[in-house]
């Protein structure tokens, strides 16, 4: 495994048969050669402050993941199992591979160590997933499961793990078919509403927070305040790739956020595959409130920046908006409200990669319930 200049890394036997008194030994005789070895320049510590389960079902995946979460250990230590789920492989089994992580401290420290276990299922094996794994879970630790596949649809043979699971961690930027898919997410999260211990995270709703932060802003001040309510049209705009879903999934969940906090009612219903021409109906207090998507094919390959324009009612109206610049790394906002001078600044985004947002994520086990409001509001939007 490729090791950074702050890390290193201890391995325990090859590629195996997964059973736990065999990957128990295999622990154990880990940790005592790294205490044993009289190479090391730095006494080793052992670390964890939760379980950090991963499914991703194919063996690239899994190492690509080992690969981040080497980057994970250093703001959240933990013991990490990579569950790579292949049904359609053979032979069939259950094997496992076991290494250790280790952050560097300054001279004299103890070194923080983290274990890595990755435990492939092939065939008609991956029922056993969850035999291996619950027991690898660290006592009176939470548990978080981190979902590496595409779309949220985890099968039945997970319902246990779930169950040990504290939150769940997906991305919808990941998603092939955001409309569904996350309808799908929602149903799961309202499945296990009823389990106060079960939390879902969404990295691509995180990635949202300094946009809906800088749209809350927008009415920070009392002429603006007023016309909150009166909001009666909104624009969203972006360039994506061909096939990238990520900034069609951010423009659903951003208008049912906005649909949550200001008592909208879906009227019309999102039509799957129209992303890039699509309007939506609402209603609030029996007027209506419109949202137009307007999505362009990205140059480059790459996807380009987000606006926002949300307009009021009446004459004059008041407009608000929100205007990204990927090139700069800035949003640009402009509120412009009767009898009042325009209001403009530019702030810096700070945007986390995907290790950034799940060592946040990883902070914090409790549950988001704005988020899970959104999400259902969502999921009417679908349905209206």
């Amino acid at each position: 495994m490729p090791v950074g200049k702050k890390f290193k890394s201890l391995t325990a036997g090859e590629l195996q048969p997964a059973t736990i008194a065999d990957l128990e030994k295999e622990l154990s005789d880990l940790w005592r050669s790294a205490a044993e070895d009289p190479a090391a320049e730095h006494p080793v510590m052992r670390a964890s402050v939760l379980t950090l389960l991963v499914y991703v079902e194919n063996e690239h995946a899994g190492r690509e993941t080992l690969k981040l979460i080497s980057q994970v250990i250093s703001q959240n230590p933990c013991r990490a199992i990579i569950m790579i789920a292949e049904e359609t492989e053979q032979p069939e089994g259950l094997t496992s591979w076991i290494s250790a992580q280790c952050h560097l401290p300054a001279s004299g420290a103890r070194q923080v160590c983290c274990e890595q276990i990755c435990v492939q299922a092939r065939g008609a094996a991956v029922k056993g997933l969850d035999n291996v794994v619950i027991p690898l879970a660290v006592p009176e630790l939470p548990v978080f499961l981190w979902w590496g596949a595409g779309r949220f649809a985890p099968p039945a043979y997970l319902d246990h793990i779930l169950r040990i699971t504290n939150r769940v961690l997906v991305d919808s930027a990941r998603f092939e078919e955001p409309e569904s898919d996350l309808a799908t997410l929602a149903r799961h999260v309202e499945r296990f509403r009823g389990a106060e211990e079960v939390a879902f995270s969404d990295l691509n709703w995180a990635r949202l927070t300094p946009c809906r932060e800088l749209i809350a802003q927008c009415f920070d001040f009392t002429e603006a305040n007023s016309y909150l309510g009166n909001l009666a049209e909104v624009k969203l705009a972006w360039a994506e790739e061909a096939a990238g879903g990520d900034r069609w999934a951010q423009a659903l969940l951003l208008t049912a956020w906005l649909a949550t906090r200001l008592g909208w009612q879906p009227v019309s219903r999102i039509v799957q595959g129209a992303r890039r021409t699509q309007t939506l109906e609402f209603q609030k207090d029996g007027k209506p409130v419109r949202v137009e998507y307007a999505a362009r094919k990205a140059t480059g390959g790459q996807p380009g920046p987000l606006s926002v324009v949300m307009k009021t009612t009446g004459a004059p109206a008041a407009q608000f908006s929100i205007i990204e610049s990927k090139e700069e790394g800035t949003a640009h906002t402009r509120a412009e409200v009767p009898g009042c001078p325009p209001r403009e600044r530019t702030v810096r985004l700070h945007v986390l990669d995907q290790v950034g947002l799940v060592n946040e994520e990883l902070k914090f086990p409790r549950r988001d319930k704005i988020y899970e409001e959104t999400l259902s509001l969502l999921a009417r939007m679908l349905k209206a």
